[in-house]
This record gives C-alpha cells, structure tokens and sequence, in this order.
C-alpha cells in the first residue's frame, strides 16, 4: 500500500498518537477486564466489505479496544453459484470475508439480499422453500456463522418491499430451522429508516405475517444520525411490533461524502448546510459519529448492537482531501488511510 500523504492536517491524531493513548489506558483496561459488563451494554461492530479490513492496524486497534463483531451482506445463494464463471466471486468474496473475519477472532453477522443469478434480481421473487435450501447450504458450508439478517434493507428495494408478508412467512420458515440452535440470533432483516412511520407500518405486516414473536430488528438509520436527531428511530422503537423486541442498528454512521445525484436528492444537514470543504465535511462526519453513539446511550435498553459503517472506502493514495471517493465515503479512515476524528472518538469514547 502506498504511504499516507505527510501533509496530514495536524488537527488530525496520527495512529503513533493513538497507540500511545492505548498504552496509557491499558493498565485501566486490565484491571477492569474480569469486571461483568454493565447491564445494557451496547455490543459494537463494524459493517465492512472487504475482507482487508481485518488486518489493517485501524481495525486491530479497534478490535483491542472491543470490536469483536462485524456485518457482510452476501447474495442469499452465493454458494449455488461457486463453480459459475462469471457468477463465482459473490461466493469466493464471500469466503475470504469470514476466514479473515475468523482470524481476527471476529463474530461474523450475515445478512442475506437478492439473487446472485441476474441482473434483475431486485425484482425476481424468492420463494422460501428456495430460500431454506440456500440457507441450509450456506449453514452447512459455515457452521461457525450464528448471527443472520434475512433482508438487506427490504423495505427499500428488491422481492419483499411490496410484499411484507412473504418477509414475514419467511422468518417462521427459518426460525424453526435454527430453533435447536441456543446460540443463533435472526434478525427479519436490516430495515431502512427514513421515515419511522412507513418502517414501523412495514415493519408490523411483517411481523402479523410472521404469526410469532420477532425478537430483533435490524436497523439502518443514517438520516436520523447525520441530521443528529432521534425522531424516525424513536418512532420506530416504539411502535406496535417493535417496542417490546430488541434492535440492531446494523449499518450507520457519519458520512463524508456521497454521489453527488444523493446529496442532491436526499441531503443531509451537511449538504443542507453547504458542507464542501475537507474540514467540514470531516466535522459533519463527526458529529454525526458522536450522535450515533447518543442514539445507542439514549435507548440502550432496546438497542442491544450498533454495526458503523465503513473502516475505509476504496483506498485512494491520490485522493485529495475534501473531494468525493468513489458513491459513498463514511470511513473512520479516509481514502489514503489517515485517521479521521471519528476514529479517535471512537477509540476514546464508544468501546
């Protein structure tokens, strides 16, 4: 990889200045470590696809100072397809993720989207008898895996946005399947969260469909965290299906930068605000990032996981700072590898 640009801004914290912040606090560390966890703790991870992330020194500093669980989102028969030419690397990214996910001694949490098979796959239709026997390859190929999501953000896009019930019907079908497993956890799937009113209404088809208790949500809310407020989450946690479950704020994060047609369409405060330059961009990111962590203090007692995405977008060593990197940029680390703020709030303030 190549190194870093030295004309890092000095309100940055470099990774020696980081470490030596970790040594100083190791010995507090140690001598609280065989203390029990505080009741209602939130369990943080990071919601990362490249399997390189778990080897970059950021992500072990994270991981030492309690990362120990990430989120990948796979084609739900990514193994059906491993020996097709054009089709084999959903599964071989697949398996890269999780034996590196493995050696850092990391808690893999799945969730499953739509078909590998084509290119219109948002609007193909999963049948749940195919959806079992993928899943059962899939646990077969990894039984180490306990953690599943059985719909990226299904409320969004693809089979189950205009068909809630077959999500739920689904989840009935797979809960049994893992009922002999005490130490598996389903999730529904990893709802989108603009409006906390259309979730909530999704959210209880699902759940009348299901015909049973639905025990954890998922949960991407970055409008709410990077407009720093709790309205749509809030609306959510509270309503008739999810009130009395738990929930996994299974992808978000403060955000640098995105395409420009999304700041456009969908603007958050930053844009809102005209946030262009580095430093803006990076304290909007901030303060979201900071917020993020209100959220999950404010309702610890529903959100059990927080998963914050992303350790770095595409690395960029030419990547000058303030400009846009690649569709969507929230990494606690920018393109080059620099520490942002977030990473260090992170380190000192969230784990």
């Amino acid at each position: 990889m190549t190194s870093p640009d030295p004309r890092t801004p000095m309100t940055r914290t470099s990774r020696t200045t980081t470490s030596r912040l970790l040594l100083a606090a190791g010995a507090a560390v140690l001598a609280t470590a065989a203390a029990a966890p505080a009741a209602n703790a939130t369990t943080w991870g990071l919601a990362d696809q490249k399997a390189s992330t778990f080897t970059d020194p950021a992500f072990q500093q994270l991981r030492d100072a309690g990362m120990k669980t990430a989120r990948y989102t796979v084609r739900y028969d990514a193994l059906r397809y491993k020996n097709n030419r054009s089709l084999k690397y959903h599964a071989e990214n697949l398996d890269t993720w999780l034996k590196a996910a493995d050696a850092a001694n990391v808690r893999p949490l799945v969730t499953f989207w739509v078909t590998a098979s084509n290119s219109r796959s948002l609007k193909k239709r999963i049948s749940a008898a195919r959806f079992r026997t993928e899943f059962k390859r899939f646990r077969k190929a990894y039984p180490e895996v306990r953690d599943f999501s059985l719909s990226n953000e299904p409320n969004l896009t693809g089979p189950y946005k205009r068909d809630p019930a077959a999500l739920g019907r689904l989840y009935r079908t797979i809960s049994k399947d893992l009922r002999n497993c005490s130490s598996c956890r389903l999730l529904v799937g990893d709802l989108h969260l603009t409006s906390g009113k259309a979730t909530a209404a999704y959210a209880l088809k699902v759940r009348r469909a299901a015909k049973m208790p639905i025990r954890i949500w998922g949960l991407n809310n970055y409008n709410d965290v990077n407009d720093r407020r709790s309205t749509q989450t809030k609306r959510f946690l509270r309503s008739t299906a999810v009130r009395n479950a738990k929930v996994w704020i299974t992808e978000s994060g403060g955000v640098y930068s995105r395409k420009s047609s999304s700041e456009r369409k969908n603007p958050f405060l930053a844009q809102r605000r005209r946030a262009t330059s580095d430093s803006a961009r990076e304290k909007y990111q901030y303060d979201a990032t900071r917020y993020l962590n209100t959220i999950a203090k404010r309702y610890k007692r529903q959100i059990q996981r927080v998963y914050v995405y992303q350790l770095q977008s595409d690395p960029n060593p030419s990547w000058r700072p303030g400009s846009r990197n690649g569709s969507w940029d929230s990494g606690l680390l920018d393109p080059r590898g620099d520490e942002r703020r977030s990473f260090g709030y992170f380190i000192k303030h969230v784990l």
